[in-house]
């Protein structure tokens, strides 16, 4: 198997994965999404579909090479059309894999590169303000 479709598979089993249309919707509704994900041979109003979410979220939309039926073995369902991931460095981590893998697909990773390089500073300045101490609390008597 490739290790773009282990990844996908990892993701469904850590819990950051969406599958099918329905779910996907419902991710991008609560502003989970990271990146919305089409099989090569899903409908064309499907992929339109994932296109509008991706473009309302700010997320890439990526066209996959793999069939639906691929797709399927990796994550261990039907034959989805449509996938979400929900984390931003499972989504970067595959968007690498795949810009390895398949030359085309450069631009997606640098954009989730980016975002999870920004997401990483945001939470190193949260722990920062979070771990202040602001010295000892009087006990009341």
């Amino acid at each position: 198997m490739d290790s773009c479709l282990m990844i996908l598979g990892l993701s469904k089993k850590a819990g950051f994965l969406e599958v099918g249309e329905d779910c996907v919707s419902a991710a991008a509704q609560e502003i989970k999404a990271r990146c919305i994900l089409s099989a090569s041979d899903a409908a064309q109003g499907s992929k339109n579909k994932a296109e509008f979410m991706a473009e309302e979220l700010s997320v890439p939309h990526i066209i996959l090479p793999y069939t639906k039926a691929d797709l399927g073995m990796a994550v261990g369902r039907g034959t989805p059309g449509m996938l979400a991931i929900t984390d931003v460095g499972m989504a970067a981590n595959f968007a690498s894999k795949l810009a390895a893998a398949f030359p085309e697909y450069a631009g997606a990773r640098d954009v989730l590169a980016l975002k999870l390089k920004r997401a990483k500073e945001r939470k190193a300045v949260k722990e920062k303000s979070e771990n202040k101490t602001v010295g000892k609390r009087r006990t009341r008597k």
